[in-house]
């Protein structure tokens, strides 16, 4: 990898080395060869290591290896965490990025996960072989070599991160040939399976020295499997098997004397029921896969390529509501995570006699690729959007309705002519009499709603009941485009769709360069690194939400086609005789082409129709089988035609799937009919949005992708000044969301400022030729509002971003006093613009950061180190800041909390000082305290006074500190143990926990309150323990024996113990009603209240079996050293019911108070079947979702070689 020569007094330095295990070999005239096995190199710190020769007067032959000890205290500790290597991670109870993060001093982990890190909101950021992770962040098991966790003192290489790094890196290539394989198999009856394993060696050596490796590579595989991919602490409760198929066969029962039904489910007891461990369709799987080859360019320099893919996919838990009946509607869901990268890295050794002030001059340029991309939906419809909702084909029969009118009807057609009619029957229009079911295949569950709604009511015959498709839905049946509701709000029946298909993908391209060279000599010689980084994201999105009744393309296409013929044509009436007798007087349908409607059009096209024609097409006949449709022509025949292409999104308009604010399909970088169009290279402007067409002149809504552009530039210098070692530098970023934004999140339209209006010094002319006078403290860029929109005829008053002021100039905290009782109207350009428009929008400003990093160690003595270091940190946005021009363009028409695409990264500021001391010759103890100030953190905002009305937003406002302390202890291995323990003291108090904790107060009424409270990761006391605890073999056994056996030689444990105490909650005195609602009142003080304690124990025992493969013939070489590792992990060894979450107003897991409180009983009384209801809600309330994973059991065994 490299090396150097000492000056005179015996000095080295080898600069850079990646991060890794490597052997350290020297040699001098007059010595023995030295070998140093397993030095490891940690990411971002200097590795100290003083070589001791031994004289080769006595033996010129011998070779001195050792192998190496991490010191117990490194000179160069200037930051926090952790670097854990391949061989510790080996023996841990759970070997990931997160279980080893999980085990650090400071990580908030309740069951095993990466949570908070040091009361940080944002979460981690994770490294792959430099490359910064999108999507997945697994990586094989056999292919980790090495994880840093830096919770504190980050160099100046890394930024956009507030809650820690987590950096993986893989293995590499080796000059010999080995690998592994390993099996895992879980013996608690939950199915999990787990396949992997590892190859490496050299593909081409050197022809010179065949120890030397010039092009190496590495591989690793992980499969795995889990039978049963949700498990919970307290089982899961579902329908027998025969009730089961009693709900499915006969869905409905009919209410009383028959005039309407309820569903059979919602007679479901606790002896319907049965408590089963195993959650049915959840299974999952995936394949990892990470490879790496190295080319030996020259004698300084390497080519790197690296890549790796993630693909998984499976059936995953819906939620406590699909558990008792629908389990078998498991949404379906596929990701995959691919990337790669190409790293090329060249040293400039340096003379050791050179008097040059530069020394070990090193670059290295990677440039990365990340694809992420995931797809779910329901198992069965996936993405075929037409089949969700479809029950089957609803034929109604139509009949005219007449009146007979002795009045006279001029100008009626008969027989070619025009005359004047009286005493006739006069068409009044249309009616249903009948409505023909036949089930389709797609959704058969819910078609047995129909059937069964139909057998119910034929006693009793079609009229009101099933003579139209609005009586079917009076009476509870179900037509295409519905779902049946939930029983009693909480239980999804048998078929119930329970998610929309959905499909994004995101891209990231990123240049790294980064150098560095020495600069000085000697003592006063100066580590310069230096680098710049470049990264740009391409995310794509689209998402039908059409489960909702109201957003099905069955019910728009119901709503919409055959609109604009409703009507009769009552102005052209013509007559109908028979035998010369004329007794009927007709109309023909009515065209009105301003109503009719994209899809109705297009339908018409592709069934061969007249576009405007005035045929009535029965959406709900379509045949999926033949592509049929049929329709009614103007003569009331009934008549079948063929769709041309089949029914697809394509058929509608953009603004049809999104009509009056109800979003039936959201999406970026796609069309609105689902293709991936627009990529790096074709992006549509916001001009586009409001002015594209296609060829037939409709608005097709054309949305570009997200393009964020990162960019960040660092120096940094370390040094040491006598026992001090510093390492200061600064990092710039530069974050581009490149989008557009609105000018003003005040106003939705165009507006004039102040400064646009102001004449003749400081006077506003008015519409009625008044003037009004500007207060000198109002700038040139504040908004002027008016009394109307449209007559302004008087100043009410300005705002200078959030600030508001009335007429005088006199600052105001209520936008509504300036309302004039309709609310705060702005000086529009157009005063009667009622859509926005492009003219509203500016482009996103880029956002400037600047990060110095300082950082130093001091050794105290040989046994004491004193360490400190200030940081700042920003983070780019990372939820909440990409709205649509949907829902601008909607905005009248929805409710809907909006992004804010204009939000700024969020800051921290660190101070952290600590001391290491040396307790025993393998152990030590570092205690440090840390002190965090957050600003600019993302939270909702209500945006009172917003023109044309108030909305929900996020803005840059929370703020917060994280007050701690960490005492950690590190026990090197002594005889059998080896112990990580730590305990952290933390107080985490910000204005919100989440970007929605202010929704509350908005509901409340009090919006923009800011006040530090707790934040939900806020525990106070959190304990880590990693216990190794081991026996050796041969001369180093000190274990038991029998007969001379060594019967625990390799055999060892590793014990993981995290917890703490518990975390905060709100309580509330009121209960809320699951059914009606209702606000909970606060009790006490914002997460005032804790929840228990708790603590999770992982185990794994394992033991080694070491052999030699061939070697033992004369002649032979020497055998191949193998190694077989058996293995039981236990995970929650407890199996501790740890609660994680708990109901406000009992602070209980397992009750919530609403079947006990007063205030509901007559609520819970009016139940159909109030003990079913009773029942079901207790087995509700005590969900699995409250608790932590119940335990896991797994063997298994792996082969090294």
């Amino acid at each position: 990898m490299g090396g150097a020569s000492s000056d005179f007094d015996g000095n080295y330095d080898i600069n850079p080395i990646p991060p890794g295990t490597y052997d350290l070999k020297a040699s001098c005239i007059g010595l023995n060869p030295f070998v140093l096995r397993g030095l490891v190199i940690p990411a971002n710190k200097i590795t100290f290591y003083d070589i001791k020769m031994a004289s080769g007067a006595i033996n010129l032959n011998e070779v001195t290896v050792i192998d190496y000890e991490i010191p117990l205290i490194s000179k160069d500790n200037t930051q926090s965490g952790a670097s854990i290597t391949s061989e510790e991670i080996a023996k841990l109870p759970v070997r990931s990025a997160e279980a080893v993060a999980a085990s650090v001093g400071g990580v908030f982990s309740q069951d095993g996960e990466v949570g908070s890190i040091r009361g940080s909101r944002e979460g981690a950021v994770y490294y792959i072989d430099g490359v910064k992770v999108i999507g997945s962040t697994s990586v094989p098991q056999g292919a980790i070599d090495q994880v840093d966790v830096i919770l504190g003192g980050t160099p100046a290489m890394y930024g956009d991160a507030m809650g820690g790094i987590i950096n993986m890196t893989t293995k590499g290539p080796s000059r010999t040939w080995g690998g592994g394989l390993e099996a895992e198999y879980s013996v608690d009856g939950y199915g999990h399976g787990r396949l992997g394993g590892s190859i490496q060696g050299p593909l081409i050596k050197s022809k010179k020295n065949d120890q030397e490796a010039l092009l190496g590579f590495f591989l690793a595989f992980d499969l795995t499997r889990n039978q049963y991919g949700s498990t919970s602490a307290v089982g899961y409760w579902r329908a027998k098997e025969d009730w089961m198929e009693q709900i499915k066969a006969n869905p409905l029962t009919l209410a009383g004397l028959g005039t309407s039904t309820y569903q059979t489910a919602a007679f479901t007891h606790k002896d319907n029921l049965y408590d089963t461990r195993f959650l049915n369709n959840t299974t999952n799987q995936s394949i990892n896969v990470t490879g790496k080859i190295d080319v030996r360019t020259g004698k300084n320099s390497n080519l790197t390529f690296g890549g790796s893919m993630v693909r998984s996919g499976g059936h995953y838990d819906g939620g406590s509501g699909q558990h008792f009946f629908n389990t078998e509607k498991n949404y379906l869901s596929k990701s995959g995570t691919y990337r790669g990268y190409v790293r090329f890295s060249q040293r400039f050794p340096s003379d050791p006699e050179s008097t040059s002030l530069i020394s070990n001059v090193y670059y290295s340029a990677q440039a990365d690729y990340s694809h992420y991309k995931s797809e779910s939906g329901d198992p069965d419809l996936w993405n075929n959007i037409f089949a969700y909702g479809n029950i089957g084909k609803f034929t109604t029969t139509r009949e005219p309705n007449f009146h007979f009118s002795p009045d006279a009807i001029d100008s009626v057609l008969v027989d070619g002519q025009y005359k004047s009619i009286s005493n006739a029957w006069v068409l009044d229009n249309y009616f249903d009499t009948y409505v023909d079911f036949q089930p389709s295949n797609f959704n058969p569950l819910l078609a047995t709603y129909v059937t069964n709604y139909y057998n119910l009511y034929e006693p009793y015959g079609a009229l009101g009941y099933y003579d139209n498709i609005s009586n079917i839905i009076l009476h509870n049946g179900l037509v295409n485009g519905m779902s049946p509701s939930a029983v009693y709000g909480m239980y999804a029946v048998p078929g119930m769709v329970q998610t929309g298909y959905a499909k994004s993908v995101s891209d990231q391209i990123a240049v790294n360069v980064n150098g560095s060279m020495t600069l000085g000599r000697g003592d006063n010689s100066h580590e310069i690194k230096l680098g710049f980084q470049y990264e740009q994201r391409n995310n794509s999105s689209m998402q039908y939400n059409i489960t909702a009744y109201n957003r099905n393309p069955w019910t728009l296409m119901r709503d919409m086609v055959n609109f604009h013929i409703r009507e009769l044509d009552v102005d052209h009436p013509y007559a109908v005789s028979y035998d010369g007798y004329v007794d009927t007087i007709m109309y023909n349908r009515m065209y009105d082409e301003s109503t009719q409607f994209t899809v109705d059009a297009r339908l018409r096209q592709a069934m061969g129709l007249p576009v405007n024609g005035t045929e009535w097409i029965l959406i709900d006949t379509y045949d999926f089988d033949n592509n049929t449709m049929k329709y009614y022509d103007a003569n009331g025949n009934l008549k079948t035609a063929t769709v041309d292409g089949g029914l697809n999104m394509n058929l509608f308009g953009a603004d049809e799937l999104t009509r009056d604010g109800q979003l039936s399909v959201y999406y970026y970088g796609y069309t609105y009919d689902g293709n991936r169009k627009y990529g790096l290279t074709e992006r549509p402007s916001l001009s586009d949005f409001f002015t594209e067409k296609d060829d037939q002149g409709v608005l097709t809504r054309p949305i570009g992708a997200q393009q964020p552009i990162y960019m960040a530039g660092y120096i940094q210098d370390k040094f040491a000044f006598k026992d001090l070692i510093f390492n200061i530098g600064v990092r710039v970023d530069r974050f581009d969301a490149n989008q557009d934004v609105l000018k003003d999140p005040y106003v939705l339209y165009d507006f004039n400022t102040a400064g646009d209006l102001m004449q003749n010094g400081r006077m506003i002319k008015m519409d009625d030729e008044s003037w009004a006078e500007v207060p000198d403290n109002i700038g040139n860029d504040y908004v002027v509002y008016v009394n109307k929109a449209t007559e302004r005829t008087a100043i009410v008053g300005y705002r200078n971003g959030n600030t508001w002021y009335n007429e005088a100039g006199v600052e105001i905290n209520d936008p509504t006093a300036i309302g004039m009782g309709s609310g705060a109207a702005p000086w529009l350009k157009n005063p009667d613009q009622m859509v926005v428009d492009k003219e509203s929008f500016k482009d996103y400003d880029p956002a400037w950061s600047v990060m110095p990093r300082i950082s130093f160690s001091f050794p105290i003595s040989d046994e004491a180190l004193f360490f400190a270091h200030y940081d700042v940190l920003t983070q780019r946005p990372s939820s909440s800041f990409y709205c649509s021009p949907l829902y601008y363009y909607r905005f009248n028409e929805t409710s809907s909390t909006l992004a804010n695409p204009d939000l700024k990264p969020a800051q921290t500021i660190e101070y952290e000082l600590g001391f290491t001391q040396k307790v025993t010759n393998t152990s030590s103890l570092t205690i440090s305290a840390y002190y965090h100030e957050l600003r600019n953190m993302i939270q909702m905002y209500r945006f009172n006074g917003a023109y044309p009305k108030a909305y929900n937003s996020f803005s840059n406002l929370d703020f917060g500190t994280v007050k701690g302390l960490t005492a950690s202890y590190d026990m090197r291995r002594t005889k059998n143990a080896r112990i990580r323990a730590s305990y952290t003291l933390q107080y985490a108090d910000m204005t919100g926990s989440s970007t929605s904790t202010a929704s509350a107060l908005i509901a409340a009424g009090v919006p923009n309150l800011r006040s530090t409270f707790p934040t939900n990761a806020d525990r106070r006391h959190s304990f880590n323990l990693t216990l190794d605890y081991r026996y050796s073999e041969g001369k180093n056994y000190n274990g038991p024996t029998i007969k001379g056996h060594q019967i625990l030689s390799n055999t060892g444990f590793s014990l993981q113990v995290n917890g703490g105490s518990g975390t905060p909650y709100t309580a509330s005195r009121t209960v809320s009603s699951p059914i009606s609602g209702g606000n909970n009142l606060l009790q006490g003080t914002y997460n005032g209240s804790r929840i228990p304690a708790s603590f999770r124990f992982d185990l794994r025992v394992d033991k080694d079996f070491n052999f030699t493969v061939g070697g033992k013939k004369e002649g032979e070489s020497k055998g191949r050293e193998m190694g077989v590792n058996v293995y039981l992990q236990v995970l929650n060894l407890l199996n501790s019911k740890n609660i994680t979450d708990v109901y406000p107003a009992t602070g209980n897991a397992d009750d919530d108070g609403y079947l006990s409180a007063p205030a509901w009983q007559r609520e819970i009384n009016s139940q159909i079947d109030p003990q079913a209801f009773i029942q079901m809600y207790q087995l509700m309330v005590n969900s699995g979702y409250n608790y932590s994973m119940p335990r896991h059991i797994r063997l298994g065994l792996s082969l090294n070689f």
